[in-house]
């Protein structure tokens, strides 16, 4: 595989299928998990899943790792608006969130944000708030992926009942 497959927006022919790819994996997933929307949540055991699947990278209220966008508007979104920004993480990422690859000249490989940068070093924050920083005169290549680090597939992680309590603890809102 080349390094332009890494490159968002390339323009290369495996960047398209990439692209048309995760487009058609994001409507099969929301579809999927479309009857979550007619069930009823609870907020307590939404909280649960956020604190064992969305903390690692979101706050909301006081629960979480700042690495992602903070969730504490969310609950002026719809239910459907919610659940398909979770099921499609990249189709409205902020660039400030998209994933990076930064190779170290030992082999050393870190995924992540681009947290912080200067001309002296590039600081990588990853899932779960770590942040590595790396003096540039050791990247060998810094590139971005294109994607949002959230990544997709967490329909396959949660019940339609689980997502219905995830619903309903997001848009309780906080105090």
């Amino acid at each position: 595989m080349n390094s332009d497959t890494y490159h968002h927006g390339s323009g290369t022919r495996v960047s398209e299928q990439l692209t048309r790819y995760f487009e058609r994996y994001a409507e099969d997933a929301i579809a999927k998990m479309k009857p979550a929307l007619s069930l009823s949540g609870t907020v307590e055991k939404g909280a649960l899943v956020f604190a064992n699947i969305c903390s690692n990278c979101h706050v909301y209220g006081k629960v979480g790792n700042a690495v992602g966008p903070t969730l504490t508007e969310i609950n002026r979104k719809s239910k459907e608006a919610i659940m398909h920004e979770i099921l499609d993480p990249n189709s409205a990422v902020d660039t400030k969130y998209i994933n990076h690859r930064l190779e170290t000249k030992s082999g050393t490989i870190h995924i992540g944000i681009v947290a912080a940068e200067n001309d002296k070093q590039v600081t990588i924050k990853k899932m779960g708030g770590a942040e590595i920083s790396v003096p540039r005169n050791e990247i060998k290549q810094l590139s971005s992926l294109g994607t949002s680090l959230m990544m997709e597939g967490l329909e396959g992680s949660l019940t339609h009942q689980q997502m219905a309590d995830l619903l309903a603890y997001l848009q309780k809102g906080v105090n």
